[in-house]
């Protein structure tokens, strides 16, 4: 069951989208109440394109048709009061500031918890915990996620190395000869640097699990299993930035979560291993 907003989806991918799946996400857009009520051929000829396409703008969005769009979008619209992602303006007020914060904040939740489906969640689970070795790279808003993935997985008792070094990396694919997940984190999916270091990891026999907003992109063409986030729209002073962000550390937070209650026992033990470890390092 999907959750989240329909038209943000929308509204995140629709430029990346075919002329003909875009000239329907551009009449949802326009008339959302009138499409709840439409038929696929209604909604066609109103958009000037086929049914055909409309399936495909479907499954374009991780619906599996038109009917399932529809209800969702039914939900939505049966909200009293709809969120939605705000950029920061000249002059905004700091009650302003802060509300914008807060919403974008709560759009990017819905809309990511919408996108994450169990089945690639317990694949994710699955390869880290028969991983021996675990490797993290991203850049610039990316890396602190990085580092967060690190931090996790090293109290769950895994060797994890976080590097903003490429050439640390490629080193490290090159000499293990242990089983090996590579995390490469990036918003786009289109980072050259992620890229690189992603087809390295693929050609050491190191499987690759990508984290990238939703839609195509050769991150997730190239990983073995892809996670999915909410997809911002772009904004003049980077609030998407701050967005994906939120939305990437959400996912990481589900993941390990998740990740812990399939492995309970032996979380708490190494939890509890870790705590004894850092103990002393207090005052």
């Amino acid at each position: 069951m999907h959750t989240g907003s329909v038209t943000s989806r929308i509204e995140g991918i629709l430029t990346s989208l075919p002329q003909s799946e875009r000239k329907i996400g551009t009449t949802i857009l326009a008339e959302p109440e009138w499409v709840v009520r439409a038929s696929i051929q209604a909604l066609a000829e109103k958009a000037d394109t086929s049914g055909a396409a409309v399936i495909r703008f479907c499954r374009s969005l991780n619906f599996s048709g038109f009917p399932e769009l529809k209800r969702q979008l039914s939900v939505e619209l049966s909200k009293p009061q709809r969120t939605g992602y705000f950029d920061i303006e000249p002059d905004d007020s700091f009650s302003s500031i802060k509300e914008k914060l807060v919403s974008n904040m709560v759009q990017t939740a819905n809309d990511t918890a919408g996108l994450l489906e169990e089945p690639a969640l317990r694949e994710a689970c699955r390869l880290l915990g028969e991983a021996e070795s675990i490797y993290v790279y991203g850049v610039g808003a990316s890396w602190p996620v990085a580092e967060d993935v690190a931090q996790k997985w090293m109290r769950s008792g895994k060797p994890v190395l976080a590097s903003q070094d490429t050439h640390v990396l490629a080193m490290a694919f090159a000499a293990s000869k242990k089983k090996g997940v590579f995390i490469a984190i990036s918003n786009s999916g289109e980072t050259s640097s992620v890229l690189e270091i992603a087809q390295q990891a693929k050609e050491n026999g190191v499987t690759v699990i990508s984290l990238t907003r939703f839609g195509n992109n050769k991150l997730k063409s190239l990983a073995d299993l892809a996670l999915e986030t909410s997809r911002a729209p772009e904004a003049e002073l980077r609030s998407a930035a701050t967005s994906s962000r939120h939305a990437q550390l959400l996912t990481i937070d589900i993941l390990y979560y998740y990740y812990a209650t399939l492995h309970y026992d032996t979380m708490i033990q190494q939890i509890q291993k870790s705590r004894e470890a850092t103990n002393r390092f207090r005052i």
